[in-house]
């Protein structure tokens, strides 16, 4: 196999992978950023909203948007992080853990299940993926 067929079938199996987050959120009634971003914040850790971008590689003003909706619907709190002026921590709030788990627990069966069906070596697939980005970035 040469580099163009690994990345023409590296392409399609990201996208079967991407296309079944996105058909999830559309059968929760969530768009796929609000879904992304609960994912991000149901960790049980505090994040800015420049991490989730960074992290997940969603756009800084669709972030902003999701956290703005969600904190309206009392979902999350933004805490002052102590010797930044700008940046808050986001934080789930009780209602907005129970929506996430019940937005992402079926989504977190399901994940599980593939799960068991990968050996130890194919488990090490998310070292090789963030390798592939970095060079691709020219990170590395």
């Amino acid at each position: 196999m040469n580099s163009r067929k690994f990345f023409y079938d590296f392409g399609r199996a990201l996208y079967h992978v991407d296309s079944f987050y996105d058909e999830f959120a559309k059968q929760s009634n969530v768009s796929s950023a609000l879904l992304w971003v609960l994912y991000a914040l149901n960790d049980g850790k505090p994040h800015t909203q420049i991490e989730i971008s960074n992290d997940w590689e969603l756009p800084k003003t669709t972030v902003n948007t999701v956290i703005k909706d969600i904190q309206k619907d009392g979902y999350v709190e933004l805490v002052p992080i102590k010797g930044k002026r700008r940046e808050m921590s986001i934080v789930l709030t009780e209602n907005g853990k129970k929506f996430a788990d019940n937005v992402l627990s079926d989504l977190y069966k399901k994940e599980a299940e593939a799960y068991k069906l990968l050996t130890p070596e194919e488990q090490e697939i998310i070292m090789v993926l963030e390798k592939l980005a970095k060079k691709l970035k020219g990170d590395e």
